[in-house]
């Protein structure tokens, strides 16, 4: 009989302190992006736990602007990352594989910007729902297809 029990990550690489982040399983993977503690971060790290190790998550070219309350969906080979506060309505697809971010789509249809929303993976396209839009809550969405 196994018992529960809680083991202590490493310090290794350790992204700095934050909170209001976002956080995605990959399959051998943790996902963290963005948060805030002294001001919003676009930053983040990958946590692999079989290693015991963090990577830093890119911040070259396409980086998406720093929030918190933001949302973020694993599609089976990258993160996206939506919405957000400061309030937005942009995002973007982190492929971990190339260390790398592609800007999500602000073309026609994209809902307005927002935080504390939800967000699911339906298996090919992100449904966000929800949350706050400058000082009210909504009862919008949208559908992003990547």
């Amino acid at each position: 009989m196994s018992h529960p029990y809680w083991q202590r990550g490493t310090g290794i690489n350790t992204p700095s302190i934050r909170s209001y982040h976002s956080a995605v399983w990959t399959g051998s993977e943790m996902i963290i992006w963005g948060g805030s503690y002294d001001g919003v971060t676009n930053s983040g790290g990958r946590y692999n736990p079989f290693t015991d190790s963090w990577i830093p998550t890119g911040t070259g070219a396409n980086v998406p602007s720093g929030r918190q309350m933001h949302t973020a969906v694993w599609t089976g080979t990258e993160m996206i990352i939506w919405g957000g506060n400061p309030t937005t309505n942009t995002g973007g697809k982190y492929n971990s594989t190339t260390d790398s971010w592609v800007p999500t789509s602000t073309g026609a249809n994209v809902p307005s910007g927002r935080y504390y929303h939800t967000a699911v993976w339906t298996g090919s396209e992100m449904i966000v729902w929800g949350g706050t839009v400058g000082s009210s809550a909504t009862n919008s969405g949208g559908r992003y297809s990547p």
